[in-house]
């Protein structure tokens, strides 16, 4: 080969690098792989596990088995939940942010889990450091309650009669640091009013002494409110609009409180250090699962209205929860040693 080949061919070379390195890092992950930046692996290869913090049944469990139905569905791939119920859902939390950051072992967050970090002096790991937000997917707003044979017809009534026999009045909760123990506090120190706490181990037997009259006041999913129509008085949506499915109870702003937004919301988190294309496949695949018809019918008939966040606004919801409760938490010397 003559001298004039050799010159061509190294000035070739030359541009194909320099195109190379000029090019975006997403462009080279669609295509192949070079020495210095590799393309991303397949992902997922293998069945991905979303951990659920409760036993099997309840919202948190129904909206996480939704997701791995379309979440398979639009990643070709298996989703599975696998539960990890006990000590207020820092079991969970804990398995998850040991996992291998990989995303293969994702966690089905949820209110309560940001409020574990001020709630539990001493945990085995960082609830605010140690998982990585990928998607908020639906929320279950809360309704206060009373039992239907209370005089008390208004949230005003309520607030009143709280003022003028500070202590008599009690509300229940599924345990200490369950959201409606927290939405109860909240209501407290919006209201300034002097409610007992009742913890019950659940929110079943919560709602059972409602309904026989052996506690006053119950902060609950609107499902379970709209299921029991005419047992249960409810007072006002912890939200700032009304709800569909109970279009005769006023929001919390209509009701003269308009600070009293709580609601129970779902999502996605993975392990600290999760590579962002993971993240960035998971948060699309949830964005396309809540345009499907079919997994929005089913979420709505289970009592939980669709609401996407991507990564960014996942976090900041996160954030924003966090800080709201710890402070709740600390004002009202809230303490779970178990």
């Amino acid at each position: 080969m003559n001298k004039s080949f050799h010159t061509r061919r190294r000035a070739l070379w030359a541009i194909a690098a320099a195109s190379a390195a000029a090019m975006p890092y997403g462009v080279l992950a669609q295509g192949a792989s070079s020495p210095t930046h590799p393309a991303h692996p397949p992902y997922p290869t293998r069945p991905v596990s979303i951990v659920v913090p409760y036993s099997p049944g309840g919202t948190t469990d129904f909206v996480a088995r939704v997701a791995a139905t379309y979440l398979g569905a639009a990643t070709q791939a298996t989703f599975i939940v696998e539960n990890r119920p006990g000590a207020s859902g820092t079991i969970a939390m804990a398995y998850v942010a040991k996992a291998a950051p990989d995303g293969q072992v994702l966690y089905m967050n949820e209110m309560t889990s940001t409020a574990v970090g001020a709630l539990i002096p001493k945990l085995s790991f960082d609830p605010d450091k140690d998982f990585v937000p990928i998607a908020i997917l639906a929320e279950t707003p809360y309704v206060l309650v009373v039992n239907e044979k209370t005089p008390v017809k208004t949230l005003a009534d309520l607030i009143a009669y709280a003022r003028a026999n500070p202590g008599k009045l009690s509300y229940g909760s599924g345990g200490v640091g369950s959201g409606p123990h927290l939405a109860g506090e909240l209501f407290k120190s919006l209201a300034q009013v002097d409610i007992r706490h009742v913890p019950y181990k659940g929110s079943g037997p919560a709602l059972q002494d409602l309904l026989g009259g052996q506690i006053d006041v119950l902060i609950t999913a609107a499902p379970t409110v709209a299921s029991l129509a005419g047992k249960l008085r409810p007072l006002a949506v912890a939200k700032a609009k009304r709800l569909s499915i109970l279009p005769d109870v006023p929001s919390a702003s209509e009701a003269g409180l308009p600070d009293f937004v709580v609601s129970n919301w779902f999502g996605l988190a993975a392990p600290r250090g999760t590579p962002e294309h993971v993240v960035k496949t998971i948060s699309t695949a949830a964005a396309q699962a809540l345009k499907n018809p079919e997994a929005v019918q089913k979420l709505v008939t289970g009592g939980a209205e669709p609401l996407y966040m991507g990564p960014e606004d996942a976090r900041r919801k996160v954030e924003s929860e966090t800080a709201k409760w710890s402070a709740l938490i600390k004002k009202a010397g809230i303490r779970n040693d178990n």
